[in-house]
């Protein structure tokens, strides 16, 4: 944070660099990120792929990692759907939480350390600590974000670039909202969106070592 904030950019100085590089490496990006999501969205599992699938969706047998995380995927379209079913269950479960709390009962513990209701008697809101001071509701907002983002009905489509996001959120709350209770779907989504990661992030900036 300290280098960061020693870091100025002046928009008029910003118009004096070249952006030809940027554009060609916005476009490389782009089109990997187009492979991965085509490619690890099939409905096929590892055990009856071939090595032209195999390779097709995480690159050359040397890339022992990523065959071992696809291998433990097995089926991604099927994990994918999965990973969506269980976000959705957990939108489910935090809409039902904030309806036991209702609009007009959430307020910051003094701190800003969690929720509390009206009454220091409230044991079912005084026991909501959200870290940092997220409330409930910007935790489930977070979530809505990322799961309609997720996939596209109307497509039929999965956007693997969000999987890095789902990824990162899971892993916070299982982290940091263990006493939410939600424990049990924070952990199951967790162990599916930590294999899709783990074959989707190596590969967001190419599979082979030309394109990395």
């Amino acid at each position: 944070p300290i280098l960061v904030s020693l870091v100025h950019k002046e928009k008029g100085s910003m118009h004096m660099l070249d952006p030809s590089g940027d554009k060609d490496a916005k476009l490389e990006l782009d089109e990997c990120k187009e492979k991965i999501t085509a490619n690890l969205q099939r409905d096929i599992d590892w055990r009856e792929m071939n090595e032209e699938d195999r390779e097709r969706m995480v690159g050359p047998p040397h890339l022992t990692a990523m065959r071992d995380a696809l291998a433990e995927v097995g089926n991604p379209r099927k994990t994918l759907k999965m990973i969506y079913e269980t976000m959705g269950s957990l939108i489910e479960q935090l809409e039902e939480m904030l309806g036991m709390i209702g609009s007009g009962d959430e307020m910051r513990i003094e701190g800003g350390e969690g929720l509390k209701g009206e009454s220091d008697d409230d044991q079912a809101l005084s026991g909501v600590k959200l870290y940092k001071g997220e409330t409930l509701l910007e935790l489930t907002e977070r979530w809505r974000f990322i799961y309609k983002r997720l996939y596209d009905p109307d497509e039929d489509r999965f956007d693997l670039s969000r999987i890095p996001d789902v990824h990162d959120n899971v892993r916070f709350d299982v982290l940091h909202n263990p006493h939410l209770g939600l424990t049990s779907t924070l952990e199951k989504l967790y162990s599916l969106a930590k294999g899709m990661a783990d074959c989707v992030v190596p590969q967001e900036y190419g599979t082979t070592l030309a394109e990395k």
